[in-house]
């Protein structure tokens, strides 16, 4: 007899494939298309004491749509209430309303509860975020099927102390009248029976069916079994001595540093500074709703927070413990692949004064000079103007000021979104209106305007001249197809296609002395209540 026909290949599959990958089917419709083939796949939970009877037949001990809360009663009077009226718990809960709403399936809620699982109902699916906000997968369903990754199911069996049930039916129809003797398998993780019997389907003769139960032991009830996410971190080593070629390495393990209480004598010490190329922040300035780079610190919203040192020119310190203890390993990784050398770097006067010597320090680095500086100039101006100099970006703009940064590479690209996002900050945001309630102008535009505004306030920066050719590398390059218009531009200014980096830290820096030399006429002055409006 045909071995297909017998359903030998399912009943393989069942021993060496169902629940043996990554995902774990908790229910699956089985049927084909040409009604050849009709089963499903259904699973429950068991307890330790329950579990060998179960596996003694072959029977589903529970079906779809069983096992919920239920009033029990025994006699007139003795009445009590069960939270699940089966000794087996169903994963998932076939839900039916006698035909007067469409029937949907459940997930068990003490499982979606334990694991801390959000349901993505849009896509189907329920999800957690590891501790590095990496969105994983853990349970997908479908009108077809239900499945769950296997380590999360794991971790709530262990939690729960109880087996998992996998329950298989399939029935195979075919023509022909051949049969042969019922057969009944129990075997330690498997019982099955086959039998034949005449076809339900027309077209078709007889049947083959396969029915039965597979078994998966819980292991033991411990805290690195009840979780699904490794319980012991791993650390990555960094690079604490020597060159490029040359150099050693020391694990940034927290509990193997040495410290200034006497901890892990004659270790490396906690505080030993580890370098990385800029580079490495280019991925949380491309990502600004989920990231925040400040002064000294680097944000994942809602995970982790690292202290560093960003105020040097060329490159990026962290202490080597801080990099064990705040960042997640897979964060840990990412660095890893920017870590420089130690050789000829450290770390900068802001940062060594205010991690090492605890003392307060302004930032160097023009970027962070000018955010700071321009976020209390905005402040100070508002309370006591009554109207800000630069309207407050719009929400869809605000990572414009949140990523605006020195660049991390001498790369044209970085340069002009750069540009780009100072040009929003101050020229595009010129707050003309209010400007133009406060003195008689007749020009138009928004540079000329300010500069006038200031000028008659005693302000004697050019203006004019350094927001004017600002705007001439946005409008001729940044915003536009270059041409001899912007080669010209950056020409007048002394911009060198070869020196991006620093031209926009002069840029920034220019920036900053402007807006001290408004703070001083401005606002550092006495001003009569018939300025403010």
């Amino acid at each position: 007899m045909n071995e297909c026909v017998d359903m030998d290949d399912f009943i393989q599959f069942v021993k060496n494939e169902l629940g043996e990958g990554i995902w774990i089917p908790l229910h699956k419709n089985l049927n084909k298309d040409d009604n050849s083939e009709d089963g499903s796949l259904y699973s429950c939970l068991v307890s330790p004491e329950e579990t060998d009877r179960a596996m003694d037949g072959y029977g589903w001990d529970l079906l779809p749509g069983e096992g919920g809360p239920s009033i029990l009663s025994s006699g007139s009077t003795n009445i009590w209430y069960e939270p699940n009226c089966s000794k087996f718990m169903p994963l998932v809960i076939h839900r039916q309303f006698h035909g007067t709403r469409e029937p949907y399936r459940e997930i068990l809620q003490e499982l979606v509860l334990y694991l801390e699982l959000y349901h993505d109902s849009s896509n189907c699916k329920y999800i957690v975020d590891d501790e590095n906000g990496i969105e994983i997968d853990v349970i997908k369903y479908s009108e077809k099927e239900t499945l769950i990754r296997k380590s999360f199911l794991n971790a709530f069996m262990s939690a729960r102390q109880m087996n998992l049930l996998l329950y298989f039916e399939n029935s195979r129809h075919k023509k022909g009248n051949d049969r042969l003797s019922d057969e009944h398998i129990n075997e330690s993780v498997v019982s099955y029976t086959r039998f034949w019997d005449s076809s339900y389907v027309k077209g078709f003769d007889t049947f083959t069916r396969v029915l039965g139960k597979k078994l998966y032991l819980c292991i033991p009830r411990t805290e690195e079994n009840c979780s699904p996410f490794k319980s012991v971190k791993d650390y990555e080593s960094f690079i604490i001595e020597g060159d490029a070629h040359d150099n050693k390495v020391y694990s940034s393990n927290p509990s193997l540093l040495a410290d200034y209480f006497g901890k892990n004598q004659g270790a490396l010490h906690y505080l030993t500074p580890v370098y990385f190329d800029k580079g490495v922040l280019q991925k949380y300035f491309g990502s600004s709703t989920k990231y925040e780079v400040q002064d000294s610190s680097i944000y994942k919203h809602g995970y982790w927070r690292l202290r560093f040192d960003n105020n040097s020119s060329d490159h990026i310190c962290v202490f080597l413990g801080d990099l064990g203890r705040y960042l997640p390993h897979s964060e840990q990784v990412y660095w890893k692949s920017f870590n420089l050398p130690p050789e000829d770097r450290e770390m900068s006067g802001t940062y060594f004064k205010r991690s090492i010597m605890g003392d307060f320090a302004p930032a160097e680095s023009p970027d962070l000079v000018f955010k700071s500086e321009f976020e209390r100039f905005q402040s100070q101006w508002l309370k006591l103007m009554g109207w800000p100099l630069f309207l407050p970006l719009t929400v869809a703009d605000e990572h414009c000021f949140k990523t605006l940064h020195s660049l991390t590479k001498n790369e044209q690209s970085e340069f002009d979104s750069q540009v780009l996002s100072l040009v929003k900050i101050t020229i595009d945001s010129i707050n003309v209106k209010r400007i133009k309630d406060n003195i008689s102008i007749e020009e138009n535009g928004s540079i000329k305007i300010l500069s006038e505004y200031l000028k008659e306030g005693g302000v004697e920066f050019d203006i004019n001249s350094y927001l004017g050719g600002l705007q001439g590398i946005r409008s001729s390059g940044v915003a536009h197809r270059r041409g001899s218009k912007y080669d010209k531009t950056i020409k007048r200014l002394g911009i060198d296609d070869s020196e991006l980096i620093e031209a926009f830290n002069r840029i920034l820096v220019q920036m900053s002395e402007m807006r001290r030399e408004i703070d001083k006429v401005f606002l550092n002055t006495n001003v009569s209540s018939e300025t403010i409006t």
